[in-house]
């Protein structure tokens, strides 16, 4: 036999063992079950993990919750309860690798509870129906050792006290607990949950990818809030702030309205020095001095910066009648809810006119 002949021949006997051991492989793997091993987690995953714990009959996904402001992990279910019609019931999973919310801090509108259990650190905070108009809303956050926070909230049946004391679809002690602290529900999940089948899992599931901030959207939530949409718009200069920054200045016929965004971690962020008057009301710092009006808001990524000049800033603005449509876009920001984050969802973002 020749030389490339001997090789050829036990290069084809190699090939035969390999398949035979690439076969028994995939036998044990189908007899073991489920792939075990671990993977990076995807909205699709948690929303499988849900799905398998709290045994849902889901009759909608929607991997853009957020809209505006990208949630990486957060999916919204819409699922029917046994006997029920409709889809009236919902659920938002979400976890976040590195959790930073204060998990005691609790609104004058929400009802909280907290305890320890699991290794970790549970927040359970509701709000009760509202009769003919809402029928409340309950969410409960476990925070792990390590730093994670996992969370779900739940809307559909009515609330009417402490949801651990009723008679839920879901139970808060029992259902919820079990899913926030499944090994699976969590950045790092299985093989198994990320390949799973969902069925009415959309298509197109990168609605919600985040794109970075640009100052047209800086300006697209500043009117949202209610400040005055005016055509004269000119980005801000950030360099003060480090890299990162981003910012927008809405020129009107008596003031100027600003919001500079700046990365939570920049070595330099914006504060009221001592040249201003400052005070801090509902963990908004507001400050003026002769002819400017500033609050400083701390978003979930940002330290958001909001300027008002004007010739009649002369004290403490918004509240007095002369301060008219100065005091009202200074109010509509120090008070408001935009999102004033770093990044957006492309969705938001193409949807925001160009200036």
């Amino acid at each position: 036999m020749s030389t490339r002949g001997y090789l050829l021949k036990n290069l084809a006997a190699g090939l035969v063992v390999l398949g035979v051991i690439s076969g028994v492989v995939a036998l044990v793997r189908w007899i073991s079950g489920p792939d075990d091993d671990p993977a990076p987690a995807t909205k699709r995953a948690i929303a499988a993990v849900a799905v398998d714990v709290l045994d849902l009959h889901p009759t909608s996904f929607n991997v853009n919750p957020s809209y505006d402001v990208p949630d990486p992990l957060g999916v919204e279910i819409r699922f029917r309860p046994p006997g029920e019609k409709g889809d009236s019931h919902y659920l938002h999973v979400g976890v976040d690798a590195a959790g930073t919310r204060d998990l005691e801090e609790c609104s004058e509108y929400y009802d909280c509870a907290d305890w320890d259990g699991h290794g970790g650190r549970f927040h359970l905070s509701w709000q009760e129906e509202e009769p003919e108009e809402d029928p409340g809303i309950l969410t409960l956050t476990f925070r792990t050792a390590a730093g994670e926070e996992r969370s779900v909230t739940y809307a559909g049946e009515q609330l009417t006290g402490d949801p651990r004391e009723q008679d839920l679809p879901l139970s808060v002690e029992g259902d919820l607990v079990r899913l926030l602290t499944d090994d699976r529900f969590s950045a790092t999940t299985t093989r198994a949950m990320v390949d799973a089948d969902l069925p009415k899992w959309p298509k197109d599931d990168t609605l919600g990818d985040p794109v970075p901030t640009t100052p047209e959207v800086v300006a697209q939530w500043m009117v949202e809030e209610g400040v005055r949409d005016v055509p004269q718009r000119r980005p801000v200069d950030t360099t003060a702030y480090g890299d990162g920054g981003v910012g927008i200045e809405l020129v009107a016929r008596d003031h100027t309205t600003s919001v500079v965004l700046v990365p939570k971690d920049s070595p330099s962020v914006p504060t009221c020095g001592p040249e201003w008057h400052c005070v801090t009301k509902r963990d908004v710092v507001r400050g003026w001095q002769q002819g400017v009006a500033i609050a400083i808001r701390h978003t979930a990524d940002a330290v958001a910066l909001v300027t008002v000049r004007a010739p009649s800033v002369d004290g403490p603005i918004g509240q007095r009648t002369r301060d008219g449509r100065v005091g009202q876009d200074y109010l509509a920001l120090a008070d408001g809810f935009a999102a004033f984050t770093l990044t957006t969802t492309k969705e938001f973002a193409a949807g925001v006119p160009a200036s």
